[in-house]
């Protein structure tokens, strides 16, 4: 698992910082940060509900959490959400909002999960209405290309990450961002992140 840094001091997210926002452009770090973040909630115990946009991410968590890692499970129909719902991780097809809006209708224990939503800007606005009602929430992507992003910024986020500096107003005052870092704000932490990859 990789290590992630705030202030240059290792950082151990928790699930008490959910709801979190994570923005960015493409190749700034982001979307390895994001990856990172739910690795450490799976060492720390937490059960997810994790879709994207793109495979390579879930290629990502893998390499992170164990390729052949027990209690993880890729989900692509209702059939093998089912079989597999007990699973401390469901992986569901990448990019298949459908299945999505499906599996949170049928997952019992939806709302103790943590719930990642990467390239929150490619799914539709069902998928995103499904989260904003969602406290373990993590949605990550680019701000600026959500068409809903309104909905977002009416939600009250824990914690907010920022790789890039958004068209789209957050109310916090950027430092300078060197690459592959972005900047971190909470109401017990703030500062610099970055991810120390083994």
């Amino acid at each position: 698992m990789d290590e992630i840094l705030l202030n240059s001091e290792t950082y151990h997210p928790k699930e008490s910082d959910l709801p979190c926002l994570v923005t960015y452009g493409e190749g700034s770090g982001g979307s390895h940060f994001t990856i990172s973040l739910v690795a450490h909630l799976f060492f720390s115990s937490s059960k997810i509900l994790f879709i994207t946009a793109f495979p390579m991410a879930k290629d990502d968590f893998l390499k992170q959490v164990g390729l052949d890692n027990p209690e993880v499970s890729l989900v692509n129909s209702l059939e093998e959400l089912g079989v597999n719902k007990n699973k401390k991780v469901l992986i569901l097809d990448s990019g298949n909002g459908n299945l999505f809006i499906e599996v949170a209708k049928a997952l019992e224990d939806l709302k103790d999960r943590v719930v990642l939503v990467k390239n929150m800007e490619v799914f539709k606005s069902e998928v995103i209405d499904i989260c904003i009602g969602l406290d373990k929430i993590i949605l990550s992507g680019d701000i600026d290309a959500c068409l809903n992003k309104d909905q977002i910024l009416n939600k009250k986020f824990e914690t907010t990450v920022i790789f890039t500096k958004p068209a789209t107003s957050l109310s916090i005052e950027l430092p300078s961002l060197e690459k592959w870092s972005g900047y971190l704000s909470s109401d017990n932490n703030s500062g610099i992140v970055k991810v120390q990859m083994k």
